[in-house]
């Protein structure tokens, strides 16, 4: 079977990121870099406080647990021509989708590639997105449990206000306990999940954040690659972006010009905004009892409810920097204002929302990253792969009607005439049986009735065959539509793909921490079509 399934239009994906990804339409027009060599001669031109970068990734790195190749990884960034590769995700509850490792993964690939083309360090990074308050985006996950079903995973406990995540504490333990409790009765007892069990425990505890929890889940998981971690919700990191900050403030009116004019030309092009914002929007967040965003005024600001003049807002982002935190439409000139970014790997949301961003960068005199899709994924377990092979099923199939799969396959294994033909041979078998009579009553009359007996039985029993043959269809036909649901909640859970809500620790449950490294095997981390890995291939 395929392992490369070309992106398209069936499988969900946008106008803009198929256009991106193929390269036939306008959407790469919103990009400016054409690789990293480019943007690597950019950077060179741009001042980091190297020294200060690094003393802040040791200081989180150290609170991850993370290993020693990422402690070197990290020292690679006091070189003066080191450049980083990054990709980043919200810290999601037990390590979140499995994306959020395969975008872990395709970094450490792509800063390998890239150091050799480059002929300098490149180091890969993984932004974990603590600055974002939605609490409901990273309280849940998703696992098969089982059952082969879908299970939903959650800590149902959210903070009294609206915080950043990285505040957000497991304060309840009781929820935290019934979270861990659901997924080990989801996944049960393997040879590997004593070891899974352990580390989520020792991850998630009621003193930590989830972000905390989530980096030191990851930083052992990945303990092998080196991968750096980064939250943004560091006050010495937010220090330091208090200029980026007040630049964002007082460049406001030429930041929504460009976001007007740049929206208006992807719609021109037939293609969706990702994001909408209000015109009133600075692009900031201020976060004090709650996280709040700051909106234009007739006479200043709005926070809330609370006013600010121009002034007041400037005064405080330089007396309480760490108050203050991006949008998604500035995230990415932050990552950039404190990092000498060669590349972002993101999916096709991310995608989208930076082609309507990406001329901001200049306003800053910052060098736009050169932007890559991230590679996406779909692990195929042996026992679904038999399946597809036995009954022919696709994976782009998956994406359509499941019914209609099912109907397919029940067609090819049960004729669709099987009920006339029953009735025809009855017709034919009461036919020959009465010639039969009809010659026996010639000489003896008196067998009318053992005839009659006798035909009486033939029929009956046929009728019971022909029960038995359609009770066993049914039945068939049962398990069979249940194993190809099996299959499609597997691959395309709520009709989306796996890697967007399967958590790893199912697979973790299953084939152990060697998964990790399979996956880091197969994967391309610069493909662009949808790859397809199949577990018949992981060595025991």
């Amino acid at each position: 079977m395929s392992n490369i399934i070309a992106p398209s239009k069936t499988l969900g994906y946008t106008s803009i990121f198929l256009d991106f990804l193929t390269g036939s339409g306008p959407a790469r027009s919103f990009f400016h870099a054409s690789g990293p060599q480019e943007v690597a001669a950019g950077l060179d031109g741009l001042d980091y406080d190297r020294s200060a970068l690094v003393d802040i990734l040791v200081a989180q790195n150290q609170l991850y647990r993370a290993s020693g190749k990422t402690f070197e990884n990290i020292n690679k960034l006091r070189k003066d021509d080191a450049v980083c590769v990054f990709a980043g995700q919200q810290a999601g509850l037990f390590g979140g989708p499995l994306l959020v490792m395969y975008k872990a993964l395709a970094v450490v690939k792509a800063a390998a590639e890239y150091e050799r083309q480059l002929g300098r360090p490149v180091v890969p990074m993984f932004w974990i997105a603590g600055d974002d308050h939605d609490f409901e985006e990273v309280n849940h996950t998703f696992v098969i449990n089982r059952a082969s079903e879908v299970a939903r995973i959650s800590y149902d406990t959210p903070p009294d206000v609206a915080v950043s995540v990285s505040k957000v504490v497991f304060v309840d333990e009781n929820a935290l306990a019934k979270a861990k409790d659901s997924l080990k009765q989801s996944l049960g007892e393997t040879d590997f999940t004593g070891e899974l069990y352990d580390l989520i425990d020792r991850s998630y505890t009621g003193s930590e954040t989830f972000v905390s929890a989530f980096g030191k889940m990851m930083a052992e998981l990945t303990a092998d690659f080196g991968l750096v971690f980064f939250s943004p919700g560091d006050k010495r990191a937010k220090q330091r972006a208090a200029r980026l900050f007040k630049a964002i403030v007082e460049n406001e009116k030429e930041i929504g010009a460009l976001f007007s004019a740049t929206n208006e030309q992807l719609r021109g092009y037939g293609y969706h905004l990702q994001v909408q914002k209000d015109e009133t929007a600075t692009h900031l967040f201020y976060e004090h009892d709650g996280r709040k965003a700051i909106h234009r005024s007739s006479d200043g600001y709005m926070v809330g409810e609370m006013k600010m003049t121009r002034e007041q807002l400037i005064s405080e982002i330089d007396a309480h920097s760490e108050r203050f935190s991006p949008d998604v439409m500035t995230r990415p000139v932050l990552q950039s204002y404190l990092f000498p970014v060669v590349s972002q790997k993101g999916g096709g949301a991310e995608i989208a929302y930076l082609a309507q961003i990406n001329g901001i960068f200049e306003i800053f005199d910052l060098t736009a990253p050169y932007y890559r899709a991230r590679p996406s994924i779909t692990v195929i377990e042996k026992r679904f792969e038999k399946m597809m092979k036995e009954h022919g099923i696709g994976f782009e199939e998956l994406a359509g009607d499941i019914e209609q799969v099912i109907n397919r396959v029940l067609a090819r294994s049960f004729p669709d005439d099987i009920e006339s033909r029953f009735d025809e041979f009855r017709g034919r078998l009461g036919e020959h049986f009465q010639q039969f009579v009809d010659e026996a009553l010639q000489f003896d009359p008196a067998l009318r009735k053992v005839a009659e007996q006798t035909m009486g039985k033939i029929d009956y029993n046929v009728k019971a065959f022909e029960a038995k043959v359609f009770s066993s269809h049914k039945k068939k036909s049962q398990e069979t539509r249940e194993r190809i649901y099996r299959l499609h909640d597997a691959l395309r859970p709520g009709r989306n793909f796996q890697e967007r809500a399967v958590n790893i620790s199912y697979f973790l449950s299953k084939y152990g921490r060697g998964f990790v490294d399979f996956i880091y095997d197969r994967m391309e981390s610069e493909e662009m079509a949808h790859q397809l890995v199949y577990l018949s291939e992981m060595q025991d």
